[in-house]
């Protein structure tokens, strides 16, 4: 009789950590997937909508979590000319980092796509995550200029939230941006604290290339070496 109850309160144990795991694991893909709105003062935001009532008028907007990200009253940053409209933007964990302070002027481009007006960005950078890869709450923006584009991203760095230093990824994807008739485009990544951080992209023939990146240019019947922003081409 004995055997039996432990055997059932070895049951219930397992069977309540399996629920616990589910729900931790719930949560994580709920943060991470996005929920595609917020909520505040029974008022429904869409991503990247500013939330003007939250904080007394505060610069914050709806992210993709589901959550409202303001911007830090001592970030030395103006977001002022930059916008959402027509973006979409993406972020999530990448791993810890073996570090007492994350180094936020630190941003490294991961891939880049341009086709049919659609430019994709994809970067890493350091920032401060939660347990259980949790990455830090974030909103991207982006400013188009004459020859080139600013991108940006309001993070969330609540120490009481976010205490561990770890690698984030940033995917934007910023439509109707034309090529049409520019010589040279710039691709960069601006903190919250206004550090900038050219990606030193090319502008080749409409397409744009990786700083090392190795491509063919069919008018010119050469091979091309992007060493951004210049290109160096020998003849076949």
């Amino acid at each position: 009789m004995a055997k039996i109850k432990q055997r059932n309160w070895l049951l219930l144990i397992t069977f309540v950590l399996v629920l616990s795991s589910l729900g931790i694991l719930f949560a994580m893909l709920q943060r991470n997937l996005g929920t595609g709105f917020c909520v505040y003062e029974e008022v429904e935001y869409s991503v990247n909508d500013p939330v003007p009532e939250y904080k007394d008028g505060e610069d914050c907007i709806c992210s993709n979590s589901g959550d409202i990200v303001c911007k830090e009253d001592e970030l030395s940053m103006s977001y002022g000319d930059f916008v959402n409209d027509d973006m979409a933007f993406t972020y999530s964990f990448r791993n810890y980092l073996d570090k007492d302070q994350p180094d936020l002027a630190r941003a490294d481009l991961v891939d880049i796509q341009y086709k049919d007006g659609l430019l994709r960005v994809v970067m890493e950078r350091e920032s401060l995550c939660g347990d259980f890869n949790e990455a830090p709450v974030q909103a991207g923006m982006y400013k188009l200029e004459e020859e080139g584009i600013v991108l940006t991203a309001i993070t969330n760095r609540d120490e009481n939230m976010y205490s561990r230093v770890c690698l984030i990824g940033n995917t934007f994807e910023v439509q109707d941006v034309s090529l049409a008739d520019k010589s040279r485009f710039s691709v960069s990544y601006q903190n919250d604290q206004g550090n900038m951080t050219n990606f030193r992209i090319c502008l080749a023939n409409g397409n744009i290339y990786s700083n090392g990146d190795f491509f063919k240019d069919s008018e010119s019947n050469s091979i091309c070496t992007c060493l951004g922003p210049e290109v160096e081409c020998e003849e076949l």
